[in-house]
């Protein structure tokens, strides 16, 4: 049987096509710019235009307002989370595969410092710029929930636990392990590693059931 013809190549984009596109990533490292040095309540559409080099009204060309921005700053971030979480979550056993996505949360914290502070730790950015409707976060924190949903499947939960509020229990114990890292780490000399381990393994002490006990 004949293979089928390739699909034809995507036109390339035209000049002025590529010229917006070139406008809305300038002006959205500029907002990242503002934000991370001077805070969100700085992130104002003069503040930006000027740092891009554009009037005012230009940025009305590419976005409707301020916060418009951030919600894009804040789905890239939460993309780029989603897509490490997404990496490590495919061990079948749920515990193993807990402390895998603790790994990839941690890592990706202090491998990318400056997007995890944006849209984690940035006061008042995160209500504007995801507004609990981002896909990308919802998606990243259904990774984790799955795990005690599976938990829960294989009766390894003790009585009464509950599988969201466990989840949303893991995801305190991370990101506060993340943020301290971040923000103290004079006073948190273990490796991260370590760190989340400890945590992690008196968390689940808690939380499953020992010797078919509940």
């Amino acid at each position: 049987m004949p293979e089928s013809p390739p699909s034809p190549a995507p036109p390339p984009a035209s000049p002025r096509a590529r010229r917006k596109e070139d406008a809305r990533a300038r002006i959205l490292a500029e907002a990242r710019r503002i934000v991370l040095d001077q805070g969100f309540e700085a992130l104002t559409m003069r503040r930006i235009a000027e740092a891009a080099g554009y009037s005012a009204a230009a940025l009305y060309l590419h976005f409707e307002n301020r916060d418009a921005i951030a919600r894009e700053l804040g789905e890239a971030g939460m993309r780029g989370l989603l897509a490490a979480l997404a990496e490590a979550g495919g061990a079948a056993d749920p515990v193993v595969r807990l402390h895998a996505l603790a790994r990839a949360y941690a890592t990706f914290g202090c491998s990318e410092p400056e997007t995890y502070r944006l849209i984690f730790m940035e006061p008042g950015f995160a209500a504007s710029a995801l507004a609990g409707k981002d896909a990308a976060g919802a998606a990243a924190f259904s990774l984790l929930a799955g795990v005690f949903l599976d938990l829960e499947s294989a009766g390894r939960l003790r009585a009464g636990q509950d599988p969201a509020a466990l989840a949303t229990t893991f995801w305190i114990l991370v990101h506060g392990t993340v943020s301290l890292k971040l923000t103290c780490s004079a006073f948190l000399t273990g490796s991260q590693d370590a760190l989340l381990s400890a945590a992690l393994d008196s968390f689940l002490h808690g939380a499953l059931r020992t010797d078919g006990k509940p």
